[in-house]
């Protein structure tokens, strides 16, 4: 997955990271979809999910993916495509309301074991 070099991300949703390299660091062109890909590539594409399924950080990648919109357009990112991301996006919206993206960062820092983001008021 590429990331736009000028797009910046939510600074209260920073990127995962692993002390270990996950397999998308080590592969990323096995999570590299661009529109119309995930169809014609059905085998490639349930082999970056089940990588993905295996992956400890899954969860916070997803987060990180739904809340970065801008950063995610294609590619394979916790085991969804960007279809299902904008699918989660809109029910997350319907549930929490159109500031959702503030409410899930509101609860991330309330979060037991959470630090706080630098800049960012506790």
């Amino acid at each position: 997955m590429t990331i736009h070099p000028t797009v910046t991300q939510d600074p209260r949703f920073p990127r995962p990271q692993s002390p270990t390299l996950t397999r998308c660091q080590r592969e990323p062109s096995l999570f590299d979809f661009e529109r119309g890909d995930y169809a014609r590539k059905a085998p490639e594409l349930a082999r970056a999910r089940r990588a993905c399924a295996r992956c400890p950080l899954a969860a916070d990648c997803l987060l990180w993916a739904l809340v970065n919109k801008s950063l995610t357009p294609t590619g394979i990112i916790a085991s969804t495509t960007p279809r299902q991301r904008t699918q989660l996006r809109d029910r997350i919206a319907a549930r929490l309301g159109p500031d959702w993206v503030d409410v899930l960062a509101d609860q991330e820092q309330a979060r037991p074991g959470r630090t706080a983001v630098p800049g960012r008021a506790a």
